[in-house]
């Protein structure tokens, strides 16, 4: 088998898992398009696992964090994300989210049904992170990938790290109980708040989970796009 097919072979398994498969959902499966895929590697070296900073490997939102932690006004940035499309119940509102200018407000409940505010944590970074626990690129990067760490690593650093399911009633990853499981089986410290409605997640314009976003102390947006250049683990570019 050449590397191109394999690739392909790899892309189409990638695909069907990222497709709704609750019975529950009668609507059409996603597009192809729903998947960020990476583009085939002709360099074999540049596709080893993320986790062994491969060659050509960047750590986007890791890099962000640290530039706002050494006190740098970083750059905003929006680097492709990648992942699953998130499941929404319909087109929703215009995204008002702009990079550089303040973070939209919101208030979700948290798995225990406690209102959980943006401006509960005025002063601090915010970190939130579009989450669908049966997406496989939340479950690579939770379970073995960057976000296996991430969050408790920066928690100590007076950052606060918000997971937010914009899954509607009935789609995949959806509801309380089985993001609960998800959170004790990764030993996700901070909290998963759900935007049944989509409410949040189309002010933010969040495309795919995970798609990241960081809010600095002043309340600004300053970061939004893909966690780093490695879906899966395999360089993107």
């Amino acid at each position: 088998m050449t590397r191109t097919t394999a690739w392909l072979c790899t892309l189409l398994f990638t695909l069907a898992a990222c497709k709704d498969t609750t019975a529950t959902d009668t609507q059409k499966a996603d597009p192809p398009d729903s998947v960020r895929a990476v583009e085939p590697q002709t360099d074999v070296d540049d596709a080893a696992p993320a986790a062994g900073a491969p060659h050509g490997y960047v750590a986007h939102l890791a890099d962000a964090l640290t530039e706002l932690g050494s006190g740098a006004a970083i750059a905003t940035a929006s680097p492709p994300p990648y992942g699953c499309s998130v499941k929404y119940a319909d087109a929703g509102e215009p995204t008002t989210a702009v990079l550089g200018e303040p973070a939209p407000a919101f208030s979700l409940p948290d798995l225990d049904g406690n209102t959980v505010s943006l401006a509960d944590f005025a002063g601090k970074t915010v970190v939130l992170e579009w989450f669908n626990p049966e997406c496989p690129f939340v479950v690579y990067a939770h379970g073995e990938g960057p976000l296996a760490g991430m969050a408790g690593e920066s928690s100590n650093a007076n950052v606060v790290w918000l997971a937010i399911n914009s899954g509607a009633p009935g789609k995949q990853g959806h509801g309380a109980e089985r993001n609960h499981k998800a959170k004790a089986e990764w030993k996700m410290d901070h909290a998963i708040l759900l935007d049944e409605d989509g409410k949040v997640g189309h002010a933010y314009g969040a495309t795919s989970t995970p798609h990241m976003f960081v809010i600095d102390s002043a309340g600004k947006l300053v970061y939004g796009g893909g966690l780093d250049n490695a879906p899966l683990g395999r360089v993107g570019g």
